[in-house]
């Protein structure tokens, strides 16, 4: 099995099962670097086919097509490249009561630094008008907080989150987790003030 992040890997070395599943990836940190950790890890795995085995991507609706497409790249040689499967086994959703409850959060901190933690694309919309950031249109209308004040900063967990932000919207959030953990988005967040 191929997990790219710690929560999955320890969800998987968690089943229980003899022998114990084999999990390789979680050092790689995203989805493009497992993709090519894949490639040379399958391979040599599977050195003496001249076609691989093709791989089961079990994924969420919303994800970047990143490891299927480098890995079914078609200026790849044959015997390299590697057919997956994609099969959707979750989706994500926003909970109805999601604006009101960021707008009592915000409410109970204005005047305060704060930061908003964004673990996934399903949201960023609301997220955003939350902040007062998009119009009726959906379009990106300012920046949060001023230089002089407070500030409402926004960190996300990965680059799939942090892409999508910046590709729908147009906005940059202050820090990207290097690492897609919870450990991770602190890292990002004390770099981010100079605390690291």
């Amino acid at each position: 099995m191929y997990s790219v992040g710690p929560a999955t890997t320890r969800a998987l070395r968690s089943v229980p099962q003899q022998p114990p599943l084999q999990i390789f990836g979680e050092h790689t940190g995203n989805g493009e670097a497992l993709a090519y950790f894949i490639q040379e890890h399958y391979a040599s795995w599977y050195r003496s086919r001249s076609i691989l085995p093709s791989l089961l991507f079990l994924v969420g609706e919303q994800r970047r097509d990143i490891i299927p497409k480098t890995l079914m790249d078609s200026s790849i040689a044959e015997d390299k490249r590697i057919v997956v499967d994609e099969v959707v086994i979750y989706g994500t959703g926003v909970m109805a009561s999601f604006p009101a409850d960021l707008a009592s959060i915000l409410s109970k901190t204005d005047g305060l630094d704060r930061w908003v933690i964004v673990f996934s694309p399903t949201g960023c919309d609301s997220m955003l008008r939350g902040l007062g950031l998009l119009d009726d249109h959906g379009k990106l209308t300012a920046t949060p907080g001023n230089k002089d004040g407070p500030h409402t900063y926004v960190a996300t967990i990965g680059p799939t989150t942090r892409d999508f932000l910046q590709n729908t919207f147009g906005y940059t959030p202050d820090v990207c987790a290097e690492k897609p953990s919870p450990e991770g988005v602190l890292e990002g967040i004390l770099g981010f003030k100079g605390e690291s």
